[in-house]
């Protein structure tokens, strides 16, 4: 599998993929070198290297700071009828 191929594949399947390589028995380095991807390409795809494994992140969606609606008692003005146009003073 070539490097685009890989980039590819959802997170997950990378992961899965260079713990492949790692069960084989290959360092973290000769995993991706394999693929031919560097380490900004796995940061990219949100895959992670975490106590000797790849794992995917799960929750890519919540590192927004963006409104989404869903927040508890929201309002048209804030959360909470808070005013965030006052800053701290608006709560």
């Amino acid at each position: 599998m070539n490097r685009d191929e890989f980039l590819a594949l959802e997170a997950k399947d990378q992961a899965a993929k260079l713990n492949e390589a790692l069960a084989a028995g290959k360092s973290k380095d000769e995993a991706m070198e394999e693929f031919g991807i560097k380490q900004p390409d796995l940061m990219k795809s949100q895959v992670f290297f975490v106590k000797d494994k790849f794992i995917a992140r799960a929750w890519g969606g919540y590192t927004s700071t963006k409104r989404t609606g869903n927040e508890a008692g929201d309002t048209a003005n804030g959360v909470g009828d808070s005013d965030p146009s006052k800053g701290y003073n608006g709560i």
